[in-house]
């Protein structure tokens, strides 16, 4: 996908910055959202934050590991989920299956079709079969009540 941006763009952004306008201010004249305007200044100007360091890093970590699933245990659930589906389980249900050991983009691959194709497929099954769409996860806190911070008046 080509940037929006422009040499042009990027002089009259420059130029609207150096006079002080807010981000707000500058993404309304150009006819962008703020957090474009914001991004493109910080890329423009140079600037790496301290946090943005941190997550390539770990990222760079994560893919050094290899993914989550190991390659055997992928291999033998996309045969599992092919004997499952010769035996006439639905599709949705062996995909399902086979989610728990396979990476949905092995999933995708073997029907022809895109990695979220296979998420909405079982989506799309579990809500016709009337099953829960997620696993249960931990309850999530209400941060209201957990705040530790004083609200000034």
């Amino acid at each position: 996908m080509k940037s929006p941006w422009t040499p042009a763009l990027d002089k009259e952004l420059m130029a609207l910055s150096a006079q002080g306008l807010s981000f707000r201010e500058i993404a309304r004249r150009m006819g962008m959202t703020r957090n474009a305007v914001l991004g493109r200044s910080t890329r423009l100007r140079g600037i790496v934050y301290p946090s943005t360091i941190l997550a390539w890093k770990a990222n760079n970590e994560r893919r050094r590991k290899g993914p989550r699933k190991p390659e055997p245990g992928r291999r033998a659930a996309i045969a599992e989920m092919a004997a499952n589906l010769r035996r006439g389980m639905p599709r949705g249900e062996a995909m399902a299956r086979a989610s728990a050991a396979a990476l949905w983009l092995d999933i995708g691959n073997y029907f022809g079709i895109t990695r979220q194709g296979a998420q909405l497929a079982v989506k799309t099954w579990r809500e016709r079969a009337g099953k829960p769409n997620k696993r249960p996860g931990r309850a999530r806190k209400n941060k209201s009540t957990t705040s530790t911070k004083s609200i000034r008046p």
